[in-house]
């Protein structure tokens, strides 16, 4: 299978198993993100990939596509130290200052307004990784943002403070988005309030030996180690709190013991949870963690 992009020769002195390095990875990023930027409107704030709309709608689509690629840029230059040879945050930068100039407008560049999760909820889900990608390049990005648009991403972030999410892993967006916020020297009541409601229903979800439940009850799905987990030992690591990371990282750990069991030999997966689409990436956890 051929790609679309081209990678480096591989280094089997540094890597002896894969012959990937790190400059395989960033080559991949690169690809992936040169791809989905075909798709973006004029002012960068939306990324609209070609398909069928989703139930959020095109502009929810939109966001999202914007959000989540925020996230491998984000991650690809903080890994780096920085170095953006493509000028990845030139281009979020662009899309921040347009997306909230006018959100819930209904134009070309605008960004929806972060509702309760059974009104208009994806965008809480976006703010997340907005948030931490803001926070994860905030050297590069955030504090070359001109004051007012740093004051408009705050407001425009801080709905997700303001309305209900899904009563399961939601409640880490705007956990998410506070400590951000908090971060950059924007914390108030507003967020302590978020991140303390977040922290007490982890404890009430979790079900020992690695596992949480995904709200009341037993829901367990691959949302355990793609948010239960992520989310609070990265917010721990980002914001150098000792004591929080070693509680949530000896319970991701206890959780990639058991959950790398759940595969066979082949590499096939235990089926389990609410949704098709999070199987296709069953083993990232496990590669991952």
């Amino acid at each position: 299978m051929s790609i679309p992009f081209e990678l480096p020769p591989e280094d089997r002195v540094l890597s002896p198993r894969t012959g990937y390095t790190r400059a395989h990875w960033e080559a991949v990023a690169d690809g992936l993100l040169w791809a989905a930027w075909r798709w973006s409107t004029p002012g960068c704030a939306l990324l609209d990939l070609p398909g069928r709309p989703s139930h959020s709608g095109v502009r929810s689509d939109g966001l999202e596509g914007f959000a989540r690629t925020f996230l491998a840029a984000a991650f690809r230059v903080a890994g780096a130290g920085g170095d953006d040879p493509h000028g990845w945050l030139d281009r979020y930068a662009r899309g921040l200052a347009a997306g909230t100039l006018t959100p819930g407008r209904d134009d070309t560049e605008s960004w929806p307004l972060i509702l309760d999760h059974e009104v208009q909820g994806q965008p809480m889900v976006e703010s997340a990784s907005v948030a931490l990608g803001l926070r994860l390049t905030a050297p590069w990005l955030w504090k070359n943002l001109d004051a007012g648009v740093q004051d408009r991403v705050e407001e425009w972030l801080r709905g997700a403070l303001r309305h209900v999410p899904a009563p399961n892993n939601w409640y880490l967006f705007p956990y998410t988005v506070a400590g951000f916020l908090e971060s950059v020297g924007r914390g108030d009541a507003e967020t302590a309030a978020a991140r303390q409601r977040a922290l007490e229903l982890m404890e009430g979800w979790y079900r020992g030996e690695g596992w949480y439940a995904d709200g009341d009850g037993r829901a367990f799905d691959h949302y355990n180690g793609w948010a239960l987990h992520l989310y609070p030992v990265l917010d721990a690591h980002l914001g150098g709190d000792g004591e929080l990371a070693a509680r949530y990282g000896d319970r991701l750990r206890a959780h990639l013991d058991g959950f790398a069991s759940m595969f066979g030999a082949d590499g096939a997966p235990l089926h389990f949870g609410r949704s098709l689409s999070y199987r296709f990436a069953a083993s990232s956890a496990v590669s991952l963690g």
